[in-house]
């Protein structure tokens, strides 16, 4: 049993990693929007009842999820077609108790802690690329670059992504610290987290080192971040 416990240890970061990872054997200029898994084109396994509030206009629920492929926010009509709002007329968006907030564009960023000194989000986002043949003997046959990948509308929003070669499709998570002033900084290592408390630089760079953080695990960024709102008490 103990043997069977360890294993599953062992595979569970790659099948999650399998679930945001997708190879997608293309032919030339095909449209492969129903080849992506829903793992990688969608946060929530479904479209799931959330709350859509609004900056002038009272709030409105609905079955919403988040299409991670384009970055967006979306709905399920009455007819269960697939649709989008505005995100000029968003303040935030609830489903499951979790929160997002309009980042750029039509994209959203999660908050993932909020503290007295910041918040904490992730921006989830698509990321399309051509992918590699192992070869012979072991040599790799890059793919063509692609052709195109563009959005397209059709009544209501439907998305088509042409490429010419097999691709990786993949998701990207990006991560922010967000000031009371809104604006968002990008975390990517130290250096970058400690110009936002640079009172504190010396502290947050032995705490670094000493629990050996990493700057791509949601997990370890809540830890520093709670560090930092615990020196600022």
């Amino acid at each position: 049993m103990k043997k069977i416990l360890f294993l599953c240890m062992l595979l569970l970061p790659c099948l999650m990693m399998a679930q945001e990872r997708q190879v997608i054997e293309a032919s030339t200029s095909e449209d492969i929007t129903n080849k992506v898994s829903e793992q990688i084109q969608y946060l929530f396994p479904e479209f799931t009842d959330g709350v859509v509030l609004f900056k002038n206009a009272p709030k409105s629920g609905g079955k919403l999820n988040y299409n991670m492929l384009v970055g967006e926010m979306q709905f399920l009509e009455n007819n269960n077609e697939v649709m989008t709002f505005d995100v000029g007329d968003v303040a935030s968006v609830t489903i499951n108790g979790r929160t997002f907030y309009p980042y750029k564009g039509n994209e959203y960023a999660e908050e993932l802690l909020s503290t007295d000194v910041g918040e904490l989000r992730v921006r989830r986002k698509g990321n399309v690329a051509p992918y590699a043949k192992k070869g012979a003997y072991g040599t790799s046959s890059s793919a063509s670059s692609i052709t195109s990948y563009s959005s397209v509308t059709s009544g209501g929003q439907q998305y088509g992504l042409t490429v010419a070669n097999d691709v990786l499709i993949s998701v990207r998570y990006f991560y922010y610290l967000v000031g009371s002033n809104g604006k968002y900084a990008q975390i990517t290592n130290v250096k970058s987290f400690t110009k936002q408390f640079p009172a504190y630089r010396a502290q947050i760079e032995a705490f670094v080192k000493e629990n050996n953080t990493r700057f791509d695990k949601e997990d370890d960024l809540k830890k520093l971040l709670l560090y930092c709102a615990g020196l600022s008490n």
